[in-house]
């Protein structure tokens, strides 16, 4: 930052002490000055609305082009702003505006309540400096406001922080809450000089007392770095001032004044000769992908089966097969049939299920039984022929003593499994499985080059 003489440094002043924002925000209106009809300057509120920083680049549209390429850059990297009246109060009041402004964003109720608590307590810093209690209470019970209006905005559901804004366009309590944090700055640095008496032309009651407890004197930077330190900086939040000068860059200065590498918030001031205002940075955007719901369905041509009409125990880890249902051909202990019309055939599984007594075969070899003792076989009851073929059966023989007989759904029992729906773990790994080894009609799953490598 190029140094300006003193004579620069008052002439800002000035001019700061005199400023009026120059910008089209709800509420200004043009005015001409009093002394000098000609001389027109808008007069707004003390803290003005969220706006584009474009409208700061326009008002340096015509200044020095290291400026015009600054202000430009800005309006990109923070486009939005809010301007501060040039009353002398303009860096005081962008620092305890934003101070409030992040505690309200944050919505945290409980890290209010402590912050709270601990501007309260600092009251004991102006005890010890010697102020009386009777002459400052009034200045803690405005700040003391802003926080029970945070408080119940909260706990409201309110996002709007216009009662916020409004509270500090009221000259009363703006002046009260400003008075109350340069009460607690003088106080601070008296109770610190070692590290601010080397930065100060004079002594620093006598600085306490003109530059910063006086009302309307505009905060210089040993100012801002002391209320920083002494009100601002426990609160978690930390404080960035931008400064908009012609030193060489296409952006302007940042410099962090608070010593945490981290923080919840950020305070972020611009700078201008003898003003302060607040920039913000381009808030985040969620982006929301569509959520998407993948389900695999499995239909069937088999009407679901009822396990109340099962004449056996269900085993559980059979039932675990997809789409499971019973073969009425095979039913265990199931009465002799009567006589009766036949119904028309049902479509038969074209996939054969050994039995257990099939598929666990002895391995060590045994002498042969027996020849069985043949009994004689009652006769078969007559049935009138049907009009249409036989009802196709399984090709295995009637065994009840062997358990029940399964037909399995043929999604699960096609002979390339890599082709076929998921099949259940306890399926995968039952000899019921065709391409189970020990199936005694085993056949293995062939891999083909057009199957896709899992």
């Amino acid at each position: 930052m190029n140094t300006l003489s003193t004579e620069e440094m008052e002439r800002f002043q000035k001019l700061s002490n005199e400023f009026e924002p120059d910008v089209q925000v709800r509420g200004f209106r043009l005015i001409p000055h009093q002394n000098n009809p000609a001389d027109t300057r808008w007069q707004g509120p003390l803290v003005s609305t969220k706006q584009s920083t474009q409208a700061i680049a326009i008002d340096y549209a015509n200044a020095d082009p290291t400026l015009v390429t600054k202000t430009s850059t800005l309006a990109l990297t923070h486009p939005t702003s809010r301007i501060m009246k040039g009353d002398g109060n303009c860096g005081w009041r962008a620092v305890a505006f934003g101070y409030f402004e992040n505690l309200f964003a944050l919505r945290d109720l409980v890290l209010i309540q402590n912050e709270l608590v601990r501007i309260k307590s600092l009251s004991n810093l102006l005890d010890q400096v010697g102020h009386q209690d009777y002459l400052y209470e009034i200045f803690v019970d405005a700040t003391e406001q802003v926080f029970t209006q945070l408080i119940q905005a909260i706990q409201d559901g309110i996002r709007d922080d216009s009662f916020l804004i409004d509270t500090f366009n009221v000259e009363y309590s703006s002046n009260a809450i400003l008075t109350h944090f340069r009460l607690l700055t003088g106080a601070w640095m008296k109770l610190n000089p070692q590290r601010y008496q080397a930065f100060i032309p004079m002594p620093l009651d006598q600085y306490c007392a003109t530059r910063i407890e006086t009302v309307k004197s505009e905060i210089d930077e040993v100012g801002l770095q002391a209320l920083i330190d002494g009100v601002i900086e426990r609160s978690g939040f930390a404080v960035e001032i931008l400064y908009l000068d012609r030193s060489q860059g296409d952006a302007v200065t940042p410099h962090l004044l608070t010593t945490n590498q981290t923080s919840i918030e950020t305070i972020r001031l611009l700078y201008r000769p003898g003003h302060y205002d607040l920039l913000y940075r381009p808030e985040p955007t969620v982006n929301m992908e569509p959520v998407v719901n993948y389900q695999y369905a499995m239909t069937s041509n088999y009407s679901p089966w009822d396990q109340g009409a099962l004449s056996f125990d269900v085993n559980p880890t059979l039932m675990s097969i997809p789409n499971l249902m019973m073969d009425p051909a095979f039913a265990m202990g199931a009465a002799p049939m009567s006589p009766a019309p036949i119904s028309p055939p049902a479509p038969s599984s074209p996939y054969r299920v050994s039995s257990p007594h099939e598929v666990y075969q002895a391995q060590i070899p045994t002498s042969p039984p027996p020849p069985p003792v043949q009994m004689p076989s009652p006769p078969a009851p007559r049935m009138s022929a049907p009009s249409g073929p036989p009802p196709p059966m399984s090709s295995l023989p009637n065994r009840p003593s062997d358990g029940p007989q399964i037909r399995l759904n043929p999604l699960v029992m096609k002979p390339n499994l890599s082709r076929s729906l998921p099949i259940t773990t306890p399926f995968k790994n039952s000899p019921y499985n065709q391409a189970h080894f020990q199936n005694q009609d085993f056949e293995p799953i062939h891999w083909e080059p057009s199957d896709s490598r899992k």
